[in-house]
């Protein structure tokens, strides 16, 4: 059986901006769909895979579920099954199935939707078999990630041909981002496995390098910016029988980062800088700035000046130089925001664990940008900090 893995695709994000950008943006999502879709039905795959995130939100304008439906029907045209499982964005909020999408679309006889429940004692976990393949849907569990893969470890068959959907990706057992799994959870899921269809995080991975068994697509599509560590999208090839695969790769808005260092005078040599980029219009451009010292830059203005000159949204990010601080920070001699917030916590006496003070930091801003999909996560990670520092000070 040939399945097409594919996660994070965020239909209906329409992010904030002009409304050519927004609208323009908009459609970059289902475009992306579309492409792996596409993909699936010119290599001839037996079933697609969605590990979670089909949309932003759970709430939808009638135009994202019109447009959804569409590319599910030209799936169903193919006679490709799509098996699903939802994941943060999309999570059915007290598993309200009569009012979820997700179960709209299982309805209409578009998708299978694998999931699991908690019976108060137990997990039961429902199996869907296609083929010779068992399939699991584990969904978002959030911060009980690690105990749920334990309990489906405990209960599948090693002879059989297991497969796993999680919305989920290695965090090393992290307490500071909600749904990442520990390496132990995925290593007792080794010899039970043939494969697990991973996602959460935007940029393609497999654990362990040698002879992986979990796997993330990553995103479709640029969902942010400026983090997403590389350009390369796509879906995973998988081969239930050979146990081969290959990164399958689409087509995303082109996103462009530049470093940019002035020898006087910023905003005149960066407008000439810019210019010689020779942007079209429809890029996404990351420039990295190089500061000579910390006095204050008027990013909107640069950010003026990018989408002026030819990008479609212009993003900044400054990096001031290291000389400003007795001590080095950054690896090339220059520090961003994360790196000064070091800085500064490092001086915090109050906190017994000042690197870990900082990754709440960084949490806490995901979460805010995440908005209302990681409210109940984003409570959970500030109770954690509380009890953690106030038990240090009792």
């Amino acid at each position: 059986m040939k399945i097409l893995h594919c996660s994070d695709i965020h239909l209906g994000k329409n992010p904030f901006g002009t409304r050519e950008f927004s609208q323009k943006r908009y459609l970059d999502f289902f475009r992306a769909f579309d492409q792996i879709c596409d993909k699936g039905i010119e290599l001839k795959v037996d079933l697609m895979l969605i590990a979670g995130d089909l949309f932003d939100k759970k709430e939808l304008t009638p135009d994202t579920l019109e447009r959804c439906e569409k590319t599910f029907l030209k799936l169903k045209n193919a006679k490709i099954d799509v098996l699903l499982i939802e994941g943060n964005h999309d999570n059915i909020s007290g598993y309200d199935e009569v009012n979820s999408w997700i179960s709209y679309l299982e309805r209409k006889d578009y998708v299978k939707r694998g999931k699991y429940s908690f019976t108060g004692k137990d997990y039961e976990f429902e199996k869907i078999k296609i083929g010779d393949v068992n399939f699991y849907g584990v969904g978002y569990p959030g911060f009980a990630i690690d105990e749920v893969l334990e309990k489906l470890s405990e209960k599948l068959d090693e002879n059989e041909k297991n497969i796993v959907l999680v919305h989920t990706a290695i965090g090393g057992g992290s307490e500071f981002i909600g749904g990442l799994a520990s390496t132990n959870s995925i290593k007792k899921l080794k010899d039970k496995v043939i494969y697990i269809a991973g996602g959460h995080l935007h940029s393609f991975s497999v654990y362990p390098k040698d002879e992986p068994i979990l796997f993330i697509p990553g995103s479709l599509e640029f969902w942010n910016v400026l983090n997403e560590r590389s350009n390369t999208k796509g879906g995973i090839l998988f081969d239930t029988d050979t146990k081969e695969y290959k990164f399958i790769e689409i087509s995303p808005r082109k996103r462009v980062e530049e470093n940019f260092t002035y020898e006087d005078n910023l905003v005149s040599e960066f407008e000439i800088f810019v210019k010689s980029l020779e942007l079209t219009g429809e890029e996404l451009v990351i420039i990295n700035v190089k500061l000579k010292d910390s006095g204050y830059v008027n990013v909107n203005e640069l950010e003026s000046i990018l989408e002026n000159n030819g990008a479609l949204k212009g993003y900044i990010n400054l990096r001031y130089p290291n000389s400003i601080y007795d001590r080095n920070m950054g690896e090339d001699g220059y520090y961003s925001i994360k790196d000064v917030e070091k800085e500064i916590v490092s001086h915090w006496e109050e906190f017994s664990d000042r690197e870990k003070v900082v990754d709440y930091l960084q949490s806490f801003k995901e979460y805010q940008e995440l908005k209302e999909d990681m409210g109940d996560e984003f409570f959970e990670l500030f109770d954690k900090m509380l009890e953690g520092e106030i038990g240090e000070w009792r």
